[in-house]
């Protein structure tokens, strides 16, 4: 993971925004919490996340309820700004592309990016 969190943070600059899935959302986590710039991340699925403490970067995360690795509720209401969880989905929802947990997921990542 610190490997990834240093190639992002050699490789992006200027206005980004991270979609992070799995691991994916962890690693844009710690690279925003190491100072690199982000406009907003979404991490959909991060389950490590629950070992991480808030940061300055506008975020979202999305959980389905069915995902035993989710965080705790105290976690979900004290560290991200915004937090979703999907009824009947479970860690990998978003591999099904045409569900509608991905579809609620990708909708509202797109209304989060246009504000």
């Amino acid at each position: 993971m610190d490997e990834v969190v240093r190639i992002l943070k050699q490789t992006l600059s200027g206005d980004c925004v991270g979609i992070g899935y799995s691991a994916g959302g962890t690693a844009l986590w710690r690279a925003a919490a190491a100072g690199l710039y982000f406009t907003a991340i979404f991490c959909i699925s991060s389950t490590r996340l629950r070992e991480e403490a808030t940061i300055s970067t506008p975020n979202q995360v999305f959980f389905g309820a069915d995902d035993p690795g989710r965080p705790s509720t105290e976690w979900l209401s004290s560290v991200p700004d915004e937090f979703t969880i999907l009824e009947s989905a479970g860690h990998s929802y978003y591999q099904v592309l045409t569900s509608e947990a991905t579809n609620v997921t990708y909708e509202k990542i797109a209304k989060s990016i246009h504000r």
